[in-house]
């Protein structure tokens, strides 16, 4: 009896240390496969910050000299900057027949062709129609680009490592923002060009030695060999102890998910598809949080700010030289991208998400105040930088959640065999959003009354979209894939989720 107890007390402390040596050892180890490719395909989100930003220098320096191009109307200026988003949803529609047809990486390397020659027709423009023809090119490489890598990334990544590593786009996008703010504000627009264009070749270099295509699109498409050697290059023994075992639950997934597919449908149109697909819970609770989430995000204005920054400085922080208003807006979103990538890493997608809107309702609220006053006569310096300190504030509690997390989101929320088939429909709707919030922005700003109304409608959008995350979106931070597939089966209110239960056999296993 006395052995026997011994070995019993053995055990536990046995356990415990052999846990506690992995543990050590999955810390001390870092995966550079993992983190390579990521950062290959993020690559390409320096374009969608060249994107976002050159508007903000390039519309200014064309009303202002007016001997290349000519006088530049209202309208024209406005198409300029929201020509991206209009040729967005079709370059999101686009993946929706690509990325799971020829598979991740040879959709994103697709995008890269469009995004050099749409920068180049930018660069030798010679009237405002070819600047929006480059502008619709880059927008529809833009999008190709930022949501197969999006996808790509959520594929490849471990689910503890999984939004840091696609936060890291976050930052490339960032620095694409500060540098063309950096040097439209001091360079000829043409010059700002031509150093994207260079700058177009940068993803083709990256992914042409660290990026295999996605394991678990290998298994679904039935390339075994293929998918376990692309398991091989990320998964390598010291990171992650069961390169077969890994392999062996992706297959065990997508045979149980063979079962219940219908077959027929899988090879009818795709109109016929997707509605079949949206009769699961899976699929239509997530396409509607996102539909929605999108919507509220673009009218926080987050995202107008970055097409008008300068303009917008110009009105909400007067007195303050705007080249260094936008440099300083430039560097905080580019600064607060890393702490973004830290934060997702650490803490969950809800509360970064409640928090960030908090914070944009609160400063906007009172930038909204500070310009009332001004209005009435109060022209202080301390309502000037109060001004420019909150929207310093609004931008950078916007990139560290609102801006980011819904990027990420659906392709955490959508089961792995429709994500091809969804992400490009849901990115194409928020694209048209952005679209109608950028080109319609003076218009809206004339329907409430100016600046005020518009800062104080973000206020509410922003608070809104609090409350809408609090509700309805789950948490996704540190769960499989397939564990956050099955929560929307069961679960519509996140408040009101049901929580799974261990049972008593699982814990002494």
């Amino acid at each position: 009896m006395e052995e026997e107890s011994i070995k019993l007390n053995e055990n536990p402390v046995k356990y415990e240390f052999e846990t506690e040596k992995v543990q050590d050892e999955n810390k001390k180890a870092f995966n550079w496969a993992e983190f390579l490719a990521c950062v290959s395909v993020a690559t390409t989100n320096l374009h969608t910050g060249f994107a976002l930003g050159f508007s903000a220098i390039l519309i200014p320096q064309l009303e202002k000299y007016t001997d290349e191009m000519g006088e530049i109307s209202k309208s024209q200026s406005s198409w300029i900057a929201s020509s991206i988003s209009i040729a967005a949803p079709f370059g999101c529609l686009f993946i929706a027949f690509t990325l799971d047809r020829i598979g991740r990486i040879s959709t994103f390397k697709i995008s890269l062709w469009p995004c050099f020659i749409g920068w180049m027709l930018i660069a030798l423009a010679f009237n405002p129609h070819i600047i929006i023809i480059g502008r619709l090119l880059t927008g529809f490489a833009m999008s190709v680009g930022t949501n197969s890598a999006n996808v790509y990334m959520a594929e490849i990544s471990s689910p503890k490592l999984r939004g840091s590593m696609m936060s890291i786009g976050s930052v490339m996008l960032s620095f694409g923002i500060l540098l063309m703010y950096c040097t439209g504000l001091y360079l000829h627009w043409r010059i700002v060009a031509w150093i994207a264009c260079a700058g177009a070749f940068f993803p083709v270099l990256m992914t042409a030695y660290w990026t295999p295509e996605s394991p678990v699109w290998l298994i679904h498409k039935g390339q075994d060999a293929k998918a376990l050697k692309s398991l091989e290059y990320f998964k390598n023994s010291k990171y992650c102890a069961g390169i077969q075992d890994t392999f062996n639950e992706m297959k065990s997934i997508k045979e149980k998910k063979d079962l219940i597919i219908n077959k027929e449908i899988e090879k009818s149109n795709v109109f016929r598809r997707i509605a079949w697909h949206l009769s699961k819970p899976t699929v239509f609770k997530p396409a509607l949080f996102m539909v929605i989430l999108f919507v509220l995000q673009q009218f926080t204005g987050i995202y107008t700010f970055q097409f008008h920054a300068v303009k917008m400085l110009h009105e909400v922080a007067q007195g303050i030289d705007i080249k260094f208003a936008t440099l300083l807006f430039g560097l905080f979103r580019f600064l607060l991208s890393f702490v973004a990538t830290g934060m997702l890493h650490n803490y969950g997608r809800r509360p970064l998400c409640m928090i960030s809107g908090i914070i944009m309702g609160i400063t906007l609220f009172i930038s909204g105040l500070c310009f009332y006053l001004r209005t009435k006569g109060d022209e202080s310096i301390i309502m000037t930088w109060t001004s420019l300190l909150c929207m310093l504030l609004y931008i950078s509690a916007g990139s560290v959640g609102i801006m980011l997390i819904p990027w990420i989101l659906p392709s955490e929320m959508f089961p792995t065999e429709v994500k091809g088939l969804f992400i490009g429909p849901i990115m194409a709707w928020c694209n048209a959003v952005m679209f109608v919030a950028v080109h319609f922005y003076e218009d809206l700003k004339n329907l409430l009354d100016g600046m005020l109304g518009i800062l104080w409608f973000y206020s509410f959008i922003s608070i809104l979209t609090v409350f809408f995350v609090w509700l309805f979106i789950p948490e996704t931070h540190k769960m499989k894939l397939f564990e956050i597939e099955d929560y929307f089966k069961d679960n519509t209110i996140y408040l009101l989720r049901k929580k799974k239960t261990v049972k008593p056999q699982q814990l002494s296993t």
